[in-house]
């Protein structure tokens, strides 16, 4: 983490080169003074080669976020020019800035316009310019748009989203917790679809932290369900076609969210719970996530209404269970409440218990179709991480016993046992058993 807000730093040290730029007097920029980035995506124009340098680095570190975070990699096709330019002119009707996608003599390019006019650098958003022309690049990069035709942008929550997950990636602190705990309190938690359709445009800079909060959150969500590095693409190789409602584009690129918009607010309703206990240490251990995840995965049902006779079954039992009436109730209530888990699970055990709830989802709906090898692979996914985690802790458990210089303590009793063991003299034992023992003994000699 140390390593990583290292190199996030150079965001600061961005910022303030754009301030020295934009204060500076002199005349426009020598666009013959270039800098090219490791990959060779991003091609920055400025004089200055400080900023040059700062903006080269910048932008290949956010590339890699978005690429690790949609499970991609590196195949860029597109080149972008980034432009950062002093005004010609006093006109302060110009835009401060513009992300466009462009085809040249040479083929298709992206191009980020950076106006540095003094005193308003801070509202170019440099982070999210940079991350929209990553997202419209990897969008458009196998199917370009008709030449001069208009075409769909990324979606600003996605765009905010990202640039929430560089941030928080980069400083290692955790997202705001009280902004979604005030939300929730209130009663001022935007629904899902005002949300999806909100214009970062007209905010103000209070807004537009809420706004990155929840985009964040959102994307934290959408990326841990199953698949979910695959929706987000799929949502970004989708903008060259029809734009769809953006709640039933959830909906259908992230089937584990539900198949309703009922099922996607609730989900959005816990992403940001979530995110208003992550400042709380809340998080259960694996141990305590798979004690918990166990109780969820028994059902318990009516099997005689007139007696009011109930059974208990292990979810794997569905075939014995899913004929009594009240099966599909129970099953769904026990969806509702592995969700609920979900926000205290260990992070190593969300992905299994996504799963499960989507097999009582899907049960409680009537489908059982493949549920059996999807029980399976859960199982076999939970199993592994355990073991592995058993492993983890006895390798931690020899290593403090055998190789630390300085032990904890923990191992005391052990060791000084071992050494008594060694010595052929074991320790003399006084409780009530023993006494007992050692009378009959004497007795029966």
């Amino acid at each position: 983490m140390k390593k990583r807000g290292y190199r996030w730093r150079g965001l600061g040290l961005l910022a303030s080169l754009l301030w020295l730029c934009s204060a500076s007097t002199g005349s426009a920029f020598d666009f013959t003074q270039r800098s090219i980035s490791k990959s060779a995506q991003f091609i920055v124009y400025s004089p200055d080669i400080r900023l040059r340098m700062a903006v080269t680095g910048y932008a290949e570190t956010a590339k890699q976020g978005v690429l690790e975070l949609l499970s991609l990699g590196d195949h860029w096709k597109f080149p972008i020019v980034i432009d950062l330019r002093r005004p010609a002119s006093t006109d302060s009707s110009a835009p401060l800035s513009q992300v466009r996608l462009i085809q040249t003599e040479g083929g298709w390019k992206v191009q980020i316009d950076v106006m540095l006019r003094e005193g308003e650098f801070k509202q170019v958003r440099f982070p999210q310019l940079v991350i929209r022309a990553i997202l419209l690049e990897l969008a458009y990069r196998e199917h370009p748009p008709e030449i001069g035709a208009p075409y769909p942008e990324p979606p600003s929550w996605l765009v905010e989203g990202f640039a929430q997950n560089m941030l928080v990636r980069a400083s290692g602190v955790v997202p705001n917790a009280a902004l979604f705990r005030q939300l929730i309190e209130t009663g001022r938690l935007p629904k899902i679809r005002d949300f999806l359709k909100e214009n970062v445009e007209v905010m103000d800079p209070t807004s537009l932290a809420v706004h990155g909060s929840c985009a964040g959150s959102l994307l934290d969500l959408l990326a841990g369900t199953p698949g979910g590095p695959a929706g987000l693409v799929r949502i970004l190789k989708g903008l060259r076609e029809s734009p769809e409602d953006p709640a039933a584009q959830l909906l259908k690129y992230f089937p584990a969210l539900g198949n309703s918009e009922t099922d996607l607010e609730k989900w959005w309703t816990l992403g940001l719970a979530r995110g208003s206990s992550l400042d709380r240490h809340l998080a259960l251990t694996v141990p305590e996530t798979d004690s918990r995840l166990t109780s969820l995965l028994r059902i318990t049902v009516v099997t005689d209404e007139k007696k009011k006779t109930r059974a208990e079954f292990e979810l794997s039992d569905y075939k014995k269970f899913l004929k009594y009436p009240n099966a599909k109730a129970a099953l769904s209530a026990r969806s509702g409440e592995m969700a609920g888990l979900l926000s205290q699970a260990h992070p190593l055990f969300r992905p299994v218990l996504m799963e499960y709830r989507r097999i009582a989802a899907e049960l409680a709906t009537g489908k059982s179709r493949r549920i059996g090898d999807a029980l399976n692979n859960a199982a076999k996914y939970r199993g592994l991480i355990l073991g592995r985690m058993d492993q983890i802790d006895d390798y931690l458990n020899w290593y403090e016993a055998t190789q630390m210089p300085e032990q904890s303590g923990a191992f005391e009793d052990f060791m000084q046992g071992a050494k008594t063991l060694e010595k052929g003299t074991p320790p003399k034992r006084n409780d009530a058993i023993t006494t007992y023992i050692d009378q009959l003994q004497r007795e029966f000699e």
